[in-house]
């Protein structure tokens, strides 16, 4: 038995690799549309900084993307975004934009909560030694509250990876997607499953010890 499950995952292992490759570019080109907009979103959104419908209209858009699953999205992302456009979106494209901005809702309420945290004497000083709205944000602020988001936004990143695996209700070859392929035509659901497990604990390993890494030489005393 060991020796055909060592036998199916060599001959799976090439569709294996293309997909957990897929998975990684899914995931990095997903998270840095999910920072960036839900950067932008949570500054445009907190207390100090709120512009009274813009930032209503914003906590709208993010309360729906939080509200609807992300499966939702996808298939929406997919199936009615081009008819409405009137423009083809390949599969891989849908996952990446639909991934991405679902996550950026939750970033964006992180990125909130760890603006709201800081102290309202660091905006005051900052305006005090001449500092504009942009340069307080940019200079005085984020830095702060980057120390302060990192395990929150730690795990939903780990969340965003895990959401991948989503994607390939709608035909992406990723991880999981891989896997899928290879248990049809094997018939060999608890090693593929065992196999891409493991996939999925490595790279949020390599990951989260980053991150570790990451916060520790930010923290201070």
């Amino acid at each position: 038995m060991m020796y055909d499950a060592f036998f199916s995952v060599k001959n799976a292992l090439p569709l294996l690799i293309q997909g957990a490759a897929m998975t990684l570019f899914l995931w990095v080109a997903a998270l840095v549309i999910a920072i960036s907009l839900g950067t932008v979103l949570g500054i445009l959104r907190c207390k100090r900084l709120r512009i009274s419908t813009l930032s209503t209209f914003l906590d709208t858009i993010t309360f729906l993307l939080r509200a609807i699953p992300f499966y939702v999205q996808l298939l929406m992302a997919y199936f009615v975004l081009p008819e409405l456009v009137g423009v083809n979106i390949s599969a891989t494209t849908a996952g990446i934009f639909s991934l991405g901005i679902c996550s950026a809702a939750y970033i964006s309420q992180i990125i909130r909560g760890g603006i709201n945290a800081i102290d309202v004497g660091q905006w005051q000083a900052a305006y005090v030694l001449g500092y504009t709205s942009c340069d307080t944000v940019r200079y005085v602020i984020l830095p702060q509250v980057v120390r302060i988001i990192i395990p929150s936004l730690s795990g939903e990143l780990d969340q965003l990876l895990k959401s991948t695996s989503i994607i390939s209700a709608i035909g992406v070859l990723e991880l999981t997607g891989a896997a899928k392929n290879v248990i049809a035509r094997e018939l060999n659901p608890l090693t593929m499953y065992i196999v891409i497990s493991v996939v999925y604990v490595m790279i949020a390993f390599v990951f989260n010890s980053l991150t570790s890494c990451v916060e520790r030489k930010l923290s201070y005393d």
